[in-house]
């Protein structure tokens, strides 16, 4: 099965069964063309990729959910266990965690309805269904996950956090688990951080321009470089770049990270933890008496913490963060909203970076594929672009794409950006004058990877916005 714009072609033992299509055409909203294909390898193909709602492949025994009423919360939290110790519920968590890091997802939804339990992986930056399974395995799934996670089971009122490390294949894997408890049970979502090796600033998708001026940036022996984007758009991995390009001997480098994604040897790694009171502000108070030449701040998210990392840019550190707003040049509003003042900005700030990923096309089933006029014009693309796309296959799991790549806008401080900042210029002045340099944004280069044959039309349009 796969689907080129509104057509989706599909495998059918019976392709001249034109009730199947019309059901198929009336639920999808899309054209259907039908290709002939033996039903024993429909079947097998169905085995291996999707799981029906009438078990999870290891016995058809139905798991009885107890009703409270008067129990205790010891006498509730006994039988909440002996529930999860079953081997069935074991292997069914065992199995979306396998699942899960084999795909390379970065988060697993566990979503309870009315009659049902959904299953969705993040893969790539985009929610994939995986599993429909039974309501009865719901409370058996969700205790064994808050065990795991060191969390208390006999609460299901309000959300709770967690974590827990695991080994898997060989690879260390560290997991946030967050509940929220929804009208028809919790909903749990895992955070999946695999301890990999840290891409190098060679490898984040620079263009030669943006490259130079990204080591430029981080060269410089003091200030402060912020890096903005969404949740999930590779903040963190580029400054882990950054890092180790800086690595050395003759540098004390120290981080406070929430959580630390990534090990890097030479670097004095520390993690948040609220409860003990160690919150970046607290951290950061112990860093500076700690002789840093760089620290890392794993964000700039209250007025403690964004006073604290200005005045450390100005007093001789180099201070590398990452910040929430939409635009690179937005980090300045925003640190003036946390109570900053002008001076201090535009004094400590070295530069400005945003970023987001874009999937890159499947290079197994990647295809020439007609351009669209309108969204050809939207990107003012050249006419006469040559376009691709995935087709789908087995390899990008029917998805057409497999990896992703960075877009990026990368801005320096100069003289005449740090007297805009002085004198109270808005986002939108600051970005004209920085747009008058030839500093490309995101979009722009979204263009370029489109040219390239790296991504695709709809993937630069679904990231990138007016503001980028």
């Amino acid at each position: 099965m796969f689907k080129i714009e509104d057509t989706l072609t599909i495998a059918m033992a019976d392709p001249l069964d034109v009730f199947a299509l019309d059901d198929v055409r009336a639920a999808l909203n899309c054209r259907i063309q039908p290709m002939l294909a033996a039903q024993d390898e429909i079947d097998q193909l169905i085995a291996e990729n999707y799981r029906a709602m009438d078990g999870t492949g290891e016995g058809k025994d139905e798991i009885e959910i107890i009703q409270y009423g008067s129990e205790s919360v010891e006498d509730m939290a006994e039988q909440l266990k002996e529930m999860a110790s079953g081997s069935q519920v074991i292997a069914e968590v065992n199995r979306l965690l396998a699942t899960a890091a084999k795909e390379g997802a970065s988060d697993i939804h566990i979503e309870p309805a009315e009659k049902t339990l959904k299953i969705r992986n993040r893969v790539d930056g985009v929610l994939e269904e995986r599993l429909i399974l039974k309501k009865q395995l719901h409370l058996p799934i969700i205790t064994r996950i808050k065990i795991i996670g060191g969390m208390d089971i006999a609460e299901r009122r309000i959300p709770q956090d967690g974590r827990v490390r695991a080994r898997m294949s060989g690879k260390n894997l560290d997991m946030r688990v967050s509940t929220y408890p929804t009208m028809y049970g919790e909903k749990v979502v895992i955070r999946l951080l695999t301890k990999e090796q840290s891409l190098g600033v060679d490898s984040l998708g620079f263009d030669d321009l943006q490259k130079q001026t990204f080591e430029n940036i981080i060269s410089r022996p003091y200030g402060i470089f912020l890096v903005t984007g969404p949740t999930g758009s590779g903040k963190t991995t580029t400054l882990y770049a950054a890092l180790q390009r800086l690595n050395s001997q003759d540098r004390n480098i120290v981080s406070i990270e929430d959580p630390i994604e990534n090990e890097i040897p030479g670097v004095n790694q520390a993690q948040v933890n609220v409860k003990a009171g160690m919150t970046f502000g607290s951290a950061m108070k112990s860093i500076l008496r700690q002789d840093p030449d760089i620290i890392m701040l794993g964000e700039v998210r209250d007025q403690e913490t964004a006073d604290m990392a200005v005045r450390a840019a100005i007093t001789g550190h180099l201070v590398f963060s990452t910040i929430h707003t939409n635009t690179a040049l937005g980090a300045v509003s925003r640190l003036e909203d946390l109570g900053v003042e002008k001076f201090m900005i535009a004094s400590a700030l070295v530069g400005v970076m945003s970023q987001r990923l874009v999937r890159k096309i499947c290079s197994k089933c990647k295809s020439p594929v007609e351009p669209d006029p309108v969204k050809m014009s939207a990107l003012s693309i050249p006419d006469g672009t040559k376009l691709f796309r995935g087709r789908g296959c087995k390899f990008c799991r029917m998805s057409g794409y497999s990896g992703r790549i960075g877009l990026f806008k990368v801005v320096d401080m100069d003289m005449q950006l740090r007297q805009l900042v002085m004198s109270g210029a808005n986002e939108a002045e600051l970005d004209s004058y920085v747009t008058s340099r030839g500093i490309k944004d995101m979009r722009q280069q979204g263009v370029q990877r489109i040219i390239d044959g790296i991504t695709t039309v709809e993937e630069v349009l679904r990231v990138t916005g007016e503001d980028s």
